[in-house]
């Protein structure tokens, strides 16, 4: 998905909200703003916009001598998913379609985004999402694919969610005898899911946990190196986390891959032709 001219406002209000979340003084927030203004005036229209997340990121972490610039809120997110885990598998367990409720927990957790406006509560979303209707609901064919995968490729999104992924995978691995591989991006960016935070819940007990070298907030398969290139090739079932990357990924038609996350912006709403807010599953949009 290209950017088009709300990307552009979007990501330099991202750079405002970097600015906030690392307490910058006024004249190092203003040196960002300045230059990553000048940044955007650069940007080819014809990228995505995790392509240009990808250029503006480092930008920011050079001014301000902070590589991971969502260190701490990182942390928070992961606390306080974890310290939701009690309910989500109470849920789970007394849900009439423990798979369907798996997907719902892992996109419940979608919300936790610092690349959008959307403000979130967690804990309010949480018990939102196991009653909530999808706009797009391709979650039944999903779960059939799935009952006849061997392999199945998770491209994670953000950290705080992989607590709910890590669930959904061991649901998946309970009913099913099936490889899973979890995508993470190369490097920190924005509040993306990394092989530290995946190793830090101890995602490797449940699955293998692939570093893609991505260094994009959404998979680019261009950018990742050999490993996950060829796992993303041959896999039978390939479930995309998250707007970041839908984003990356959106136009390609493979009946392997299905999307799930929620709506945050409109210019995600109106490619799908739903609304901000909306919960999606599925694949071929």
């Amino acid at each position: 998905m290209q950017l088009k001219p709300d990307c552009f406002v979007c990501l330099y209000n991202q750079t405002l909200r970097v600015t906030k979340a690392l307490e910058c003084e006024e004249a190092c927030a203003d040196q960002v703003l300045q230059k990553i203004a000048a940044l955007l005036a650069t940007l080819d229209p014809h990228q995505t916009p995790p392509e240009a997340a990808a250029v503006l990121y480092p930008k920011i972490s050079q001014i301000v001598g902070k590589e991971d610039l969502y260190e701490r809120q990182k942390i928070e997110s992961t606390n306080k998913a974890l310290s939701l885990l009690d309910f989500v598998w109470e849920r789970i367990d007394r849900a009439s379609d423990e798979l369907d409720a798996a997907l719902r927990a892992a996109v419940a957790g979608n919300v936790i985004d610092f690349a959008t406006q959307m403000s979130f509560e967690l804990e309010e979303e949480i018990q939102r999402i196991f009653d909530a209707s999808f706009a797009i609901d391709e979650k039944p064919q999903f779960i059939e694919k799935l009952s006849h995968a061997k392999s199945l490729v998770v491209i994670g999104d953000n950290v705080g969610e992989h607590v709910f992924d890590k669930v959904m995978i061991e649901v998946f691995k309970e009913r099913f005898e099936i490889d899973v591989y979890y995508f993470v991006r190369g490097r920190p960016i924005i509040n993306d899911v990394t092989i530290v935070e995946a190793a830090e819940i101890d995602m490797p007990k449940v699955c293998e946990v692939v570093d893609t070298g991505v260094d994009t907030p959404g998979f680019i398969y261009e950018r990742a190196n050999k490993r996950a290139q060829e796992l993303f090739d041959s896999a039978d079932l390939i479930l995309s986390k998250g707007m970041g990357n839908f984003e990356c990924l959106e136009g390609r038609r493979d009946d392997r891959l299905y999307y799930l996350f929620k709506i945050k912006c409109s210019v995600v709403a109106g490619r799908v032709g739903k609304n901000i807010g909306d919960l999606i599953c599925g694949k071929n949009l």
